[in-house]
């Protein structure tokens, strides 16, 4: 393994971080933009290109002053992701190890979030990774299960529209509710009753591995909107309320095919990343999942769970050691997830970096 400098900026936060040869996190530091998207109620995303122009090279400059040593490798996040956001971080990335005569590897984001409960934000080495596991990546524009078998990966089930944490966003939204909504909800939901709320978890018969979540959330928006609560914010018991019944059937349908795939693939760990992971209802079920089961259960850190480069290191420094790095002149960004959907020719795909 190499010293590595990680750089994230796939949507609207700006990250840089630095991981010694054995992935112990020595500086793993966020610059975020929830200010400033806050008033448009999500992310926009020319805005958020021209924060990652202003916010990267202080970061960068910040890191290098409080290492230790210099990087021996830069890693970036190259997709999916904001094409425009991307781009920052993959030219500046590029720059900076061409320059430097330093090796560069992408890293797609996803890969980040799998390694991402690995990692230890108490000074301990980055742990390896088991010869097979069962990981949920969950936040605001992926919700998928995959399957991690001696190195390879295997997306198992995906969703087929809305995402988990959009879905949070947006119901978080109509009731009037400061953004980023996940964790407004996640708070409101500790007072709620989540039975006072009728919602349905909707299925998909022949894709039982799949989610769809915009049915839930136009059920809940219309509950909400029938029952005139649309911007009622914070204070109302029957908020609390929605935000319990709301966070309940998510996380229902997350864990859904949690039974099933572990009597299929016999997993020595199962682990949660992403946004939603850090979510106080799904840790605890994932949990007593885990003892009722007799499987280890590995939750990425609260404050891993969102977009951060310290997951991005981590994979970059397993992609060099597998031969993954490329050429600072020869690299480009890609918005579209890499992974293979069911029934889609690969040649009609975005070829991974």
């Amino acid at each position: 393994m190499l010293r590595t400098l990680g750089i994230e900026t796939s949507c609207d936060e700006t990250a840089v971080a630095v991981l010694d040869r054995d992935g112990r996190i020595e500086l793993n530091l966020l610059s975020s933009q929830v200010a400033a998207h806050a008033p448009f109620g999500g992310v926009v995303p020319e805005l958020a290109s021209r924060e990652h122009l202003k916010a990267l090279p202080i970061l960068v400059e910040r890191a290098l002053g409080a290492g230790s040593a210099a990087p021996e490798l830069v890693a970036v996040t190259a997709g999916p992701g904001l094409i425009g956001a991307l781009l920052v971080g993959l030219r500046f990335a590029a720059a900076f190890a061409w320059a430097r005569s330093l090796p560069l590897a992408p890293v797609d984001h996803l890969e980040g979030h799998l390694v991402s409960p690995l990692l230890d934000l108490g000074g301990a080495p980055a742990r390896p990774e088991p010869a097979r596991s069962l990981a949920l990546v969950a936040s605001g524009g992926h919700s998928s299960w995959y399957l991690l078998d001696a190195g390879e990966r295997r997306r198992l089930g995906r969703t087929r529209d809305d995402a988990a944490g959009e879905s949070f966003d947006k119901v978080a939204q109509v009731l009037g509710l400061a953004y980023p909504g996940g964790p407004v909800l996640d708070r409101l939901a500790r007072g709620g009753d989540a039975e006072a709320v009728p919602l349905p978890r909707p299925r998909i018969r022949e894709a039982p591995f799949d989610f769809s979540f915009s049915g839930l959330k136009s059920a809940a928006i219309r509950w909400i909107r029938e029952h005139r609560l649309a911007g009622a914010g914070e204070g109302s018991p029957a908020v609390a309320d929605v935000a319990a019944a709301f966070e309940e059937a998510v996380v229902d349908l997350l864990l859904a095919p949690l039974d099933e795939l572990a009597a299929r693939h016999r997993p020595q760990l199962v682990t949660a990343a992403g946004g939603v992971a850090a979510n106080t209802l799904l840790r605890r079920r994932l949990q007593d999942w885990g003892a009722t089961h007799g499987v280890e259960v590995l939750l990425a850190a609260p404050a891993l769970t969102t977009d951060n480069a310290a997951m991005i290191a981590r994979a970059g420094q397993l992609a060099w050691r597998a031969g993954g790095a490329r050429d600072p002149r020869r690299l480009d960004a890609r918005a579209r997830e890499a992974w293979q959907p069911p029934g889609v020719a690969r040649a009609a795909l975005p070829q991974p970096v």
